[in-house]
């Protein structure tokens, strides 16, 4: 019974986390789509608005989930992380770059230091659901077992590379929604 209610526990905020910080990722893809200097100007403002009182709470939810993990099911929890060490190595170090790239580039007082974050930031916005995504896709498909050998096998099948980029699509588009939202209620059409 306990096990049951740890799963829906941790479902329902690996819910809540693919929600508030898929935006977030989603941001990023919109921000590296913008355009030059000129012309992503006024998205890449509603998108600094939109993510400053909210881009680091969002992996609180990420922690928790961790947590949950592996207080509620310490076997799957070494299993997943044992197997699928390098796509998540990977994810953190793109939470790290694009949480740097954010921070960084709103002070930054010269353009090519500003753009240089700009693209820390995009990129691992992109890079981080994917590896995620990828991790996701192989626990899918059945690969991350106790006892698989960390090999690239167990996370770079097509399940896994598939859910990686429905993963980038599906945060591109919770970001859509929520930045043409925000657009809107800040009378910003364009």
């Amino acid at each position: 019974m306990t096990a049951t209610v740890a799963a829906w526990i941790l479902l329902l905020a690996t819910a809540a986390y693919a929600c508030g910080g898929g935006v977030d990722y989603g941001a990023g893809f919109w921000d590296l789509t913008a355009g030059g200097t000129r012309r992503g100007r006024r998205p890449r403002d509603l998108i600094d608005h939109a993510m400053e009182p909210v881009w680091e709470v969002n992996n609180v939810w990420l922690i928790f989930v961790l947590v949950l993990m592996w207080t509620g099911f310490p076997v799957f929890f070494e299993a997943v992380f044992s197997a699928m060490w390098l796509p998540l190595a990977l994810a953190a170090v793109g939470l790290v770059l694009r949480g740097a790239g954010f921070a960084l580039r709103k002070p930054s007082r010269r353009l090519a230091q500003r753009r240089f974050f700009g693209a820390v930031f995009a990129v691992a916005s992109l890079l981080t659901p994917f590896f995620l995504g990828a991790a996701v896709g192989g626990v899918a498909s059945g690969r991350a077992a106790p006892g698989t050998p960390a090999t690239a096998h167990v996370w770079a099948s097509t399940t896994s590379v598939v859910a990686g980029l429905l993963a980038v699509a599906a945060t591109a588009f919770l970001g859509a929604v929520f930045l043409t939202a925000d657009a809107h209620r800040f009378d910003a059409p364009d």
